[in-house]
């Protein structure tokens, strides 16, 4: 793969919603033909500056270009669900890592994972890729880069054009991995003829700094360089010192139209995360009861403790020790370690476009590599990962209007490879895991749109993937049993497990507390083990993957649009869609299979009173079979471990409708808001758990069942979570914005506020009644003083208004009951200054 680096070097040489201006066009009736590659606009607004003048305004409602089909076209024209968020917004709503674009953008939902980690879901579709062996089902393009892992998604959030995300199924264009939708990440680009700076700078409470800022200088006539940074820190919010950010990054761009027909740019980024970006709550634990006729049920006993109580805090700590781990026969434990990032990711890419023929080809080469070193502690004691990630793309298309005809064809090439080092450290348990894994896929698409007349239009799109996978790797677990516990503290003394870096350091930690270990294979338990040891001892049970799995699939997307007149439009479309399956280190669950999905919608755009209104809603139907599912549990081993691992669901059903509204009620006052219900089921979802000699504690019924796993009968419980809805997915969510310019002669007062409602929603994948975020608003507000060609801007700015922190990312620590989980960032409030120079 380092060639690659070659190649590229040898290459150069030769509002919630509400409106970006990414490129601005008057009226709706923006080009909907592929675009042939023009020069960089020098148009964006200023970094920390003010929405459009009302000079801009008196045209209407300012019209955004995307490049969401990979072609240049009209938003408002372009017949999928898109939402927008320009530079401004993203300034305004502080957004510098990928889970802070839940509060731009309704429909997602992002959420920091921990460590490097991040997920997305779109529309209750989503999975929890909490590791290097899954895959997201929500595309993230960065700079028309897609970017394989989750952990390499931070970094990017400074001097962007725009932010679009695709809502709904996306494979014909995206991929593989894009069966909720896709994120596309937009730098400003290299601008021609123009020198200029700017930037802003922010301070507000819990210490937060951020700063932007990026420097534009042309090279002769047909060339153009540009240099952006950010740094962003804030202190911790949680009273245990955790809860902070130290982000910075650093991106290049060179530009050159080198004849009339063909331009080059070529750009690099480095960004470096440090810091802890792990913290978390103690929510409460359950305790199981008995009766005469033995085990009735569990008792949930909430903690007491508020949003703020990290759980490395003294309080914290003396509610771990206090609970016991029946299967160690003792309590007092203890968190071991801190949380830490020093994360760096680099990239280089050069994008080539070719004006030949009707059309314009584009050929976008790209290298991206990630070295992670963190350490979370997600409630029970430390996991800490040393991962290297490499990936190399190849992405070649061509567009071409021909008369009636728009034609997008073009190939996709992605070689992945991942190297980790990982071990968590759960008290009684934990998996030193090795292994080296990666993919590689192939695919060709293509996309037709015919206009039959000037108001209606057919397309249908396609894609063939070929993904080979493969994955090598050992996962050593370390079991601590009390040899024969019983509920209480029968073995007081017993050492749990230490946080230290190698299976050999634990050996020698037990052998000198004389405590044997033994091998084992997971399916064969020594019968001199078998219930009349009474002393603790260490069982080594290791797993050991060395396979492929290939697999191919087509996708394709039928689509019909009607221009009800110059401002209005109708459409509708079926679309298929794929995710690839994968590896866990879960016995019994070793392999996933890819997840598939059929997806009907239909949809209306529409611009009213010459601009100033606009209305677009969209219902859409969508059927999964065997849907990913990831969560913390155990797997089916003997004895059973805890990982995380990807189940299929069987089947499932995804509904519902979205619709979101501006109005430009003067030329200084903007209105819009979003909604959207979407209903959620899982049809068809049915899996085993062991046994354990307690039921499993799940919100789900559940019945004793046998299985054979490597021609052993083993008991387990088989859990039917048929009828449960999406995780993290509220039914309800809606937005309201308003924004109001005050001209004062030559300066002007910009006022903007708004609300972000989410219903209540499941947060445990077990889907215990005792994991639920509650329903709550979210609001900001700011006001802004500036000259009215926004040279310069200051703003006084409040996040949160109301403080609320919802509720994510819930799990069980099986040994010993708790449940843990996190809150959303508390109210923030500060000041920004903003400018740009010419």
């Amino acid at each position: 793969m380092k060639g690659t680096l070659w190649l590229l070097a040898s290459a150069g040489i030769a509002a919630i919603a509400a409106p970006a201006a990414a490129q601005v066009t008057s009226g709706a009736d923006a080009p909907t033909a592929p675009v042939p590659a023009s020069p960089p606009q020098a148009d964006p607004p200023p970094a920390g500056a003010q929405s459009g003048t009302p000079s801009e305004a008196e045209q209407g409602l300012q019209e955004i270009i995307v490049t969401a089909q990979r072609i240049s076209e009209s938003a408002q024209r372009a017949p999928i669900a898109i939402s927008v968020i320009k530079s401004d917004d993203l300034v305004r709503q502080a957004v510098t890592r990928p889970e802070d674009l839940s509060r731009a953008v309704p429909a997602l939902v992002a959420n920091s994972a921990g460590g490097a980690y991040s997920t997305f879901s779109v529309r209750g579709v989503g999975n929890a890729t909490l590791n290097a062996y899954s895959d997201p089902a929500v595309a993230f393009n960065y700079d028309g880069v897609y970017i394989g892992r989750p952990s390499s998604t931070s970094g990017t959030f400074y001097d962007l054009a725009r932010v679009e995300v695709l809502k709904g199924p996306q494979g014909t264009l995206y991929g593989r991995n894009a069966t909720g939708g896709a994120i596309n990440v937009i730098p400003n680009r290299p601008m021609l003829h123009e020198t200029s700076v700017e930037g802003f700078a922010s301070y507000g409470n819990y210490n937060a700094v951020i700063a932007q800022g990026a420097l534009n200088v042309p090279i002769g006539d047909s060339g153009a360089f540009r240099l952006s940074g950010s740094h962003a820190s804030h202190d911790a919010f949680m009273n245990d010192a955790t809860g902070d950010q130290n982000e910075w990054g650093v991106r290049g761009q060179v530009y050159a139209e080198l004849t009339p027909e063909l331009n080059v740019r070529v750009a690099a980024d480095y960004a470096h995360q440090g810091n802890g970006r792990s913290f978390a709550t103690y929510l409460g634990a359950t305790t199981p009861t008995f009766g005469p006729t033995g085990f009735t049920g569990y008792v949930f006993t909430p903690s007491g403790f508020d949003e703020s109580e990290g759980i490395l805090s003294p309080r914290s700590q003396a509610y771990l020790a206090s609970r016991t781990i029946a299967q160690a026969g003792r309590a007092g434990a203890t968190i071991q370690g801190r949380p830490y990032n020093d994360n760096g990711y680099w990239g280089v890419l050069l994008e080539a476009n070719w004006n030949v023929g009707p059309g314009t080809l584009t050929v976008q080469p790209a290298y991206r590599e990630a070295q992670l070193n963190n350490l979370i502690t997600p409630g029970m004691s430390g996991a800490e990962t040393h991962e290297r990630d490499e990936q190399f793309s190849l992405e070649a298309r061509y567009a071409a209007s021909l008369g009636a005809i728009d034609l997008l064809v073009g190939g996709f090439y992605f070689d992945e490879s991942i190297k980790t080092n990982t071990y968590f450290s759960q008290l009684t348990l934990v998996p030193y895991q090795d292994f080296t894994t990666g993919t590689k896929s192939y695919a060709g698409f293509g996309k037709l749109t015919w206009h039959v007349t000037p108001k209606l239009s057919l397309t249908a799109a396609g894609r063939y993937t070929q993904d080979d996978k493969r994955f090598d790797g050992v996962s050593d677990t370390y079991i601590l049993f009390c040899g024969n516990p019983a509920l209480g503290n029968s073995c007081p003394s017993t050492p749990l497990i230490p946080l230290v870096p190698t299976a050999a350091d634990l050996r020698a930690f037990y052998a000198a507390q004389g405590i044997p270990v033994v091998n084992v294979p997971l399916f064969a338990l020594p019968a001199s083990l078998g219930g009349s040891q009474t002393a603790p001892f260490v069982l080594n049970a290791p797993l050991e993957i060395n396979a492929p799995l290939n697999a191919n699939k087509f996708t394709y997307r039928l689509a019909a649009d009607y221009r009800i007149s110059s401002g209005s439009m109708i459409y509708a479309s079926y679309e298929t869609g794929y995710h690839a399956g994968g590896f866990a280190f879960a016995t019994g669950l070793e392999t996933y299979k890819p997840e598939t999905i059929q997806a009907w919608t239909v949809g209306s755009k529409n611009r009213f009173f010459d601009n100033k209104v606009q209305l677009n809603v969209e219902g859409f139907y969508w059927k999964y079979k065997d849907q990913q599912f990831t969560q913390f549990g155990y797997d089916l081993g003997t004895p059973p471990t805890t990982v995380f691992l990807t189940r299929n669901v069987g089947k499932s059903t995804i509904y519902g409708i979205d619709a979101d509204a501006q109005i430009l009620v003067t030329p200084n006052t903007l209105l819009s808001g979003s909604v959207q219900y979407v209903h959620t089921r899982y049809d068809s979802f049915v899996y085993d758990l062991p046994d354990q000699g307690l039921p499993p504690v799940t919100g789900c019924p559940y019945q004793p069942a046998t299985i054979v796993i490597n021609g052993i009968s083993e008991p387990v419980y088989r859990v039917d979570c048929s009828g449960q809805p999406a995780v993290n997915t509220p039914k309800w969510t809606f937005s309201v914005n308003a924004e109001q310019t005050i001209p004062l002669g030559d300066y002007k007062i910009v006022l903007q506020g708004g609300t972000l409602y989410r219903g209540r929603a499941q947060q445990d994948g077990n889907f215990t009644p005792y994991a639920y975020a509650e329903a709550g608003t979210r609001s900001n507000a700011s006001i802004g003083f500036g000259p009215s060609d926004d040279r310069w801007s200051v703003t006084a700015f409040v996040n949160n208004i109301e403080n609320y922190r919802r509720l994510f990312g819930v799990s069980q620590v099986p040994s010993n009951g708790l449940f843990v989980g996190s809150y959303e960032a508390p109210r923030t409030y500060g000041l920004r200054i903003g400018g740009r120079f010419r």
